[in-house]
Order: C-alpha cells, then structure tokens, then sequence
C-alpha cells in the first residue's frame, strides 16, 4: 500500500471505530502504522488517540503552527485545535464520507 505519509499538523478524517466521520489533527507520531490524533474537543491533547493509519483519510489541510511547536517541544492547546478545524470548515458533528 503506497499512502502518502502523514506528518505532524495534518488534518485526517476518521474511517473506523466510534469516531468515525470525525476530523482530527495529528499531533504525534507512533509506530510504522499508528499516528496519535486530537480534536481538541473530546481527544485532547494531553490524552490523543492512537489511531491506525489505515483507518484515516488525510485531508489537504495541514495546521502548520502546530507542526512548528511539535517540533520545538512546545505545549499546544486544544482551543487552538478547536479553532483551526472549525474555521476550515471541519466541523466536529461532519459526518461526511468521502
């Protein structure tokens, strides 16, 4: 499977699992196959899922602040998660499938 690689910022959109249709940021890397994800809302950043990334959809998107602060080891807050995702029109009760 050749998926394009997912980096830290990225926004994906859930395929499985009871978030299913439900948009997140990735705000850590896990293994080869796993990503650690967070909406800010009921994934928070201190506790984000680990999600298989064969169960995401990455979507264009990318918050590159947070990837600048993870790279820094900078603390990121979940309102700004929040806010991205709503503003680029990733609302958290979308349940879209694509």
């Amino acid at each position: 499977m050749n998926r394009p690689p997912v980096q830290l910022g990225s926004v994906v959109l859930s395929r499985a699992g009871r978030d299913n249709g439900r948009y997140f940021v990735v705000v850590g890397q896990g293994d080869d196959e796993h990503v650690l994800i967070a909406d800010g809302r009921l994934r928070k950043v201190e506790s984000p899922k680990k999600k298989k990334l064969k169960h995401l959809t990455p979507k264009p998107a990318c918050m590159s602040e947070i990837q600048i602060k993870l790279d820094k080891g900078e603390l990121i807050q979940d309102a700004q998660i929040r806010k991205f995702l709503a503003s680029n029109g990733f609302e958290p009760n979308d349940k879209q499938e694509e």
